[in-house]
């Protein structure tokens, strides 16, 4: 087998191995836990040194609205680590409240602070973050409390579509011995955002590219498609009626992700079930695209301060995808929550 099928059935395989999501048999969930329960527990993977390492910050939501010290154990977790590991990025990939109320901004605002300055950072409003869940328009908090003005001063932030406005926003920064463009992008990203994070890519095709937003890849380990799947997939951007349309995920691989040979990871949160999902797809220059879901919130207390680390090991290529919670100080080490991936 060649090495790129090897790594397409690679993402197959992970995929495989997911707790599932909403709509699965009860006795079907019931025999993966016991399954589960039988295998014997991995070792985390170690800290490889050398490696530099950018931190998802999953779904908040909970902590603003009722558990705002777990968000505080993260960021400082963060900036206590960010020499020993390396901590070159911080991505939140939406829903940073839970009802877009300014008590739950106040507390967002808070503990974001302690990365500024210390880690950078890129933000993206997820549905929790507009009126009524964006059913009501797209005006939201997060343009209040992470204004483009928070973000000018740094040396990576590259700007954003609309002025006053961070919903879509790109950074540069340099690591590993590559060039990197991040790429964030609003809740179900609109054609105009898409044809506007087309043009970044574009303009920036020479660095290798992290493109996120909140729904994207669903917890069936398959993007978002309400064309085929409907309401079957729980939370598509297509269910909530939001102002000025939406695109789903498999509307983004089409019209823009697809078509880029230098992205390198697609990541969303917002997703049903465990939260959790992960496949590689082709593109339409013969490249791979990393498509990963993180989302913690429906865990215990609101999400347990669980972390996604992704380390990338000096040798240029292998991507080590970890779990760790500052409250339990230990690591998820299951296969949804550990493995290896590559950069291409």
């Amino acid at each position: 087998m060649d090495r790129r099928n090897f790594l397409l059935g690679t993402g197959v395989f992970l995929g495989l191995l997911g707790l599932g999501c909403p709509a699965e048999a009860k006795d079907d969930k019931d025999k993966k836990k016991q399954k589960k329960a039988e295998k014997p527990k991995q070792p985390p993977l170690p800290f490889v040194p050398g490696s530099w390492t950018v931190v998802i910050l999953p779904d908040i939501q909970n902590y603003a609205t009722r558990y705002p010290g777990l968000l505080r154990l993260q960021t400082r977790w963060i900036v206590n680590h960010k020499d020993e590991r390396r901590i070159v990025y911080v991505l939140q990939n939406g829903d940073l409240t839970n009802n877009n109320k300014k008590f739950e901004w106040q507390r967002v605002d808070r503990e974001f602070k302690t990365l500024d300055g210390v880690v950078p950072y890129a933000v993206v409003p997820g549905n929790h973050d507009y009126p009524k869940c964006a059913k009501a328009g797209r005006n939201t908090g997060l343009n209040d409390y992470f204004p483009p003005s928070r973000f000018e001063s740094w040396p990576t932030f590259g700007g954003t579509m609309e002025p006053g406005h961070i919903e879509n926003n790109f950074h540069l920064f340099e690591a590993g011995g590559r060039k990197w463009v991040i790429v964030g992008l609003e809740w179900g990203p609109r054609d105009t955002t898409l044809e506007w994070a087309d043009g970044i890519l574009k303009k920036y095709a020479d660095r290798t590219a992290i493109v996120f937003t909140h729904a994207y890849l669903y917890c069936d380990n398959t993007r978002l498609d309400w064309a085929k799947k409907g309401t079957k997939q729980r939370g598509n951007p297509h269910a909530y009626g939001t102002a000025g349309g939406v695109n789903d995920g498999e509307e983004i691989w089409q019209k823009l992700i697809k078509k880029h040979a230098n992205v390198f990871l697609m990541m969303n949160g917002h997703i049903q079930g465990d939260g959790l999902g992960f496949q590689v797809s082709e593109t339409d220059r013969g490249t791979l695209v990393n498509e990963m879901a993180v989302d913690y919130q429906r865990q215990e207390i609101g999400g347990a301060a669980w972390l996604r680390l992704l380390e990338f090991l000096p040798d240029g290529r292998t991507v080590q995808a970890r779990t760790y919670s500052p409250l339990y100080e230990e690591y998820k080490t299951d296969p949804e929550n550990q493995f290896v991936f590559e950069l291409y």
